[in-house]
């Protein structure tokens, strides 16, 4: 390795490093669910803009598949076509993560709060969704479509983040449930977020995530895009995050520290 390949890749595992370490897995709204229940408003606000948020996941994959297979990069295009398989249940439309998401989360809602069920698609239509949601969808829709490297950072910066957010959601259900059957919540609602933080799912597309980004780390300016897109994704993310926990303690009639509003500035 040249010393300049040294120094590109020490870069580039410096920031990797300060990635798993963002702010962003300390966010308020983590923080938020982590003591307060969900209520019958908190919990649709949260179904219906998780609901939308996760539907842009296949449709993300399915594009880095596209421009990896263009582009002839081999690895890429191997790795996130089983990513893509498991997502969309190698090939058992029953075992699609959208369906056993949606069919989870809604057992859930009725059980415990009487909701009436949503579809993934229709929650684009829910007057839940804040505009910061909508935001995000934008600002990643618009990430993948730029330079290839600057693509790739988003979908390391996407997977790194999943392990992290799943485990903090699964708290917040665990925390919130009152009246399901433990044995059926554990086995129909619990069982969404186990199958991929407990058996390492979203650490294995994490790592995947990363590989395909040294792969393509060849210069300074591959480097600069994979930074931009990583940064800018959870930037995105953040700023939903923070929407969520404001709206919620709306909700909740609860206060909104100055504290807890500028950590984001």
């Amino acid at each position: 390795m040249s010393s300049g390949s040294h120094q590109l890749s020490g870069k580039l595992d410096s920031f990797l490093t300060e990635l798993e370490n963002h702010p962003i897995f300390e966010n308020t709204y983590f923080k938020h669910l982590a003591t307060h229940p969900w209520t019958p408003a908190t919990y649709e606000l949260f179904r219906a803009n998780f609901f939308y948020r996760t539907e842009l996941t296949v449709k993300g994959i399915a594009h880095v598949c596209a421009r990896s297979a263009a582009v002839n990069d081999m690895d890429t295009l191997i790795l996130f076509s089983y990513i893509l398989g498991e997502e969309t249940g190698m090939g058992n439309k029953a075992h699609c993560h959208e369906i056993f998401m949606e069919n989870a989360l809604n057992l859930f809602g009725a059980r415990e709060y009487n909701l009436e069920p949503l579809k993934v698609q229709d929650a684009k239509n829910s007057p839940d969704i804040i505009p910061e949601t909508l935001a995000y969808r934008e600002r990643i829709q618009a990430l993948i479509s730029d330079s290839y490297p600057r693509m790739l950072g988003v979908v390391m910066a996407l997977e790194t983040h999943a392990d992290r957010m799943l485990t903090a959601f699964r708290e917040a259900f665990r925390l919130s449930r009152t009246h399901l059957d433990e044995a059926q919540y554990k086995k129909e609602v619990e069982v969404y977020f186990n199958a991929h933080v407990d058996n390492g799912v979203e650490e294995r597309h994490a790592a995947d995530a990363r590989n395909c980004v040294l792969n393509n780390c060849l210069t300074q300016s591959d480097l600069n895009e994979i930074i931009y897109g990583a940064t800018e994704m959870f930037k995105a993310q953040q700023s939903m995050w923070l929407a969520m926990y404001r709206k919620s303690a709306e909700l909740d009639a609860l206060p909104v520290s100055f504290q807890e509003e500028s950590s984001y500035a």
